[in-house]
């Protein structure tokens, strides 16, 4: 049984977030059972919980009572790397599991690092040395070699885990559902928060902004949107033949025309933009901005985030979803150098933060910008296929460059656009390594009291199947090489943006 071709099987699994959690299942499993026939404790996915300091510390297996020739508590922590270019993350991943071991006050004598490489013992060595150790903790490199003897005194385990595999990774994040405390998400939310600083001051951090971005500056959302268009498209036909309308008969024939459409906004928007024709750009500016107030908290926080730092760049670049000119307005207003993007050939100068408008971009002075009308790329279903169709398009390009060679936070967005996880998808494929390193604010789902009471449910009960589903959640995010920032509201976002730049 050939741990090589195990691991490359697994590795090489289309979803590559998948592929590292059921390679690092199958290792814990037969080191558990190895542990196991030698009466040590293997404690796998060990969650310390510092209660005193609201600190949650993860390790992959935590063998308390020492390991075979290991003396003392021993922690293993399992990287899946495809390739040795991985090995350069083994650097910061030993100072990050340090201050993990130091900060939850546990007695660790061993941290054993299990890569899926096969190394010499000069290229172990190395690696080894590089680490500064002043923690008096005995430090060691397993490779594949380490692991094959392992994996042929348990065929049998590994056989069956590999069968089963998929039913054991869900088995283990439901459990981890189950088991997480209030406190968990708070823990890992601050995590998060230090990993986007770190990236903010190394001039790596990109912005994807959605529709959540304008919501509070009173710019429509799409379903909204597409109504008014609706209504306006209807009144100027009806107008034609000198029918006018209630407002209690517009609403009642928008409703079957949602009906008859199935309900889709894309198939809705493609009708009325036919429809609207010439006056379609102008109908829909107007409507955009009827009731706009400009500024929100988020789009401060937003827009003092984009400030450049000292001697720095601090935000590299902002994908910008939607039509409105809020960042634009608000950039201006902070003196922060910029300059709209939305269309292929347009650069931004050196001294120039890009706002890429990628599915098109409606000012309301349009006269400071050509080609605005050629600019308005996704609107509707046909707008839609063609970006997914052509994944040369500059906004496609411009994405998954961003995806692939920075980090990014994705602000106000549901993560349901399908050409959005596709360019996602592929740039997770490119990833050498497990990490995830993009971030998404979604606001977890809450329920109140007053609601379970009347149906009748037990609050328990929905509050711990809820912390598991938003953990399957998370796994799946992973997958698109995300990491979850959760907030209750939305109102919440503003100070985790200040926060980054502190």
């Amino acid at each position: 049984m050939d741990i090589r071709n195990i691991v490359d099987e697994l590795l090489n699994n289309k979803n590559p977030s998948s592929s590292y959690i059921m390679t690092e299942t199958l290792i814990l499993k037969v080191l558990a059972k190895f542990c196991e026939d030698n009466n040590k404790e293997l404690i796998t996915n060990y969650i310390h919980k510092n209660v005193a300091q609201k600190g949650v510390h993860e390790f992959d297996a935590f063998a308390p009572n020492g390991f075979n020739d290991y003396l003392g508590a021993t922690v293993f922590e399992i990287k899946a790397y495809r390739n040795k270019n991985s090995l350069r993350n083994l650097n910061e991943m030993y100072y990050k599991l340090l201050k993990m071991i130091k900060s939850s006050g546990m007695n660790v004598k061993n941290l054993i690092f299990i890569v899926t490489l096969e190394l010499t013992d000069e290229e172990k060595l190395n690696i080894i040395t590089k680490f500064e150790n002043q923690n008096e903790i005995n430090i060691d490199l397993w490779d594949l070699k380490n692991l094959q003897a392992m994996f042929d005194k348990y065929p049998a385990v590994v056989s069956k885990t590999i069968e089963n595999i998929s039913e054991l990774v869900l088995n283990n994040q439901v459990f981890e559902g189950i088991n997480n405390e209030p406190y968990y998400s708070d823990s890992q939310r601050d995590k998060h928060i230090d990993n986007l600083r770190k990236c903010f001051f190394d001039d790596e951090l990109v912005l994807f902004l959605g529709a959540g971005v304008s919501r509070d500056a009173k710019i429509p959302m799409w379903d909204n949107l597409v109504s008014d268009l609706l209504v306006s498209l209807l009144s100027n036909k009806l107008k034609e033949f000198n029918i006018n309308l209630s407002e209690n008969e517009r609403d009642y024939i928008i409703e079957k025309l949602k009906d008859s459409n199935g309900n889709s906004p894309l198939l809705m928007a493609r009708y009325i933009r036919q429809g609207l024709q010439d006056i379609f750009t102008e109908t829909l500016t107007q409507i955009l901005y009827k009731t706009c107030v400009n500024e929100s908290k988020l789009l401060t926080a937003i827009t003092k985030l984009c400030k450049p730092v000292r001697n720095g760049v601090g935000i590299r670049g902002v994908v910008n979803y939607n039509f409105d000119d809020l960042i634009e307005y608000n950039f201006v207003n902070h003196d922060i150098s910029h300059r709209a993007i939305f269309r292929e050939g347009d650069i931004p100068t050196r001294d120039e933060l890009g706002v890429y408008h990628v599915h098109g971009f409606l000012p309301r002075d349009g006269k400071s910008y050509t080609n605005l009308a050629k600019s308005l790329l996704v609107f509707s279903e046909e707008g839609y296929h063609s970006l997914m169709l052509d994944p040369y398009s500059w906004s496609n390009l411009i994405q998954l460059n961003y995806l692939r060679e920075n980090t990014s936070l994705f602000i106000g967005l549901s993560l349901t656009d399908p050409n959005l996880r596709r360019l996602l998808d592929i740039a997770s494929r490119k990833q050498e390594s497990d990490i995830c390193k993009h971030y998404a604010i979604l606001r977890r789902e809450l329920y109140h009291k007053k609601e379970l009471d009347e149906a009748n449910v037990n609050l328990r009960n929905i509050q711990k199947f809820d912390t598991v589903n938003q953990k399957l959640q998370e796994e799946y995010y992973k997958e698109l090489g995300l990491n979850v920032i959760w907030v209750d509201d939305y109102n919440e976002i503003p100070s985790i943006l200040d926060k980054i730049r502190i």
